[in-house]
């Protein structure tokens, strides 16, 4: 008679919480989004090793990862290379953005959300508004709120997507593609789409949510074709 899965020996290895190569991408990974690397520059293996004091085989798995995710590119003999990001990807990735951020928010106002995630909520609103302006400060702050949003939409296909665009809602900020101006005139729009998830208006809060995203997409846009013609 053969054994049952429970009567029989397992010899599993070890699960390890988080792997070296796991730990270079989230450095890296972290660093691109905040600018500390910025578009356009080399990204050489036995530097990044030394920096972070590992050996060459997780810088090169984390980069591999990294080029798949499209935030690194090969530039020709110059090798691996921070990806420059063109108007018209940047301009595609924010029309998704809006539909996605819009249904997470349609979704969060229509769920019957944990009252902490709506504090949790609030507090990075609150951050948002608070903050002296660091755009590091700000950058938290507001990948909190849109990823509290996407967790209380309760859609695991929203959360994924909205993670795989995650760099066209930070880093646009942290490289300073995005105005002081415009960072304030969104604050208002963050209050709004906060009071439509609070009192459970599904409509009203995916159209605000789609009217900031899409505001946000007319500025960095207006912006970087000024700087083009420049």
């Amino acid at each position: 008679m053969s054994k049952t899965l429970s009567e029989s020996k397992m010899n599993f290895e070890p699960i390890v919480a988080q792997s070296v190569a796991e730990e270079v991408y989230q450095r890296l990974h972290q660093a691109i989004l905040e600018g500390e690397l910025s578009p356009g520059q080399r990204l050489i293996e036995r530097s990044l090793a030394e920096s972070l004091q590992v050996s060459r085989t997780p810088v090169r798995e984390a980069l591999k990862q990294l080029t798949a995710e499209g935030l690194v590119c090969v530039d020709g003999h110059r090798g691996l290379i921070v990806v420059r990001l063109s108007i018209e990807f940047i301009e595609q990735a924010y029309q998704t953005r809006e539909v996605l951020e819009g249904l997470a928010a349609r979704l969060a106002a229509q769920n019957r959300y944990d009252p902490e995630d709506m504090a949790k909520l609030e507090r990075a609103r609150a951050r948002m508004e608070s903050t002296s302006f660091s755009y590091k400060e700000f950058d938290r702050a507001h990948a909190t709120f849109h990823d509290t949003i996407a967790i209380m939409s309760g859609n695991s296909y929203v959360i994924r997507y909205l993670q795989d665009l995650e760099v066209f809602r930070t880093r646009m900020v942290s490289i300073e593609w995005i105005t002081k101006d415009r960072v304030y005139a969104s604050l208002p729009e963050h209050r709004m789409i906060v009071e439509a998830i609070r009192e459970g208006q599904p409509e009203e809060a995916e159209k605000q949510a789609r009217l900031h995203v899409a505001n946000t997409r007319d500025s960095l846009i207006n912006r970087l074709w000024a700087d083009s013609s420049t």
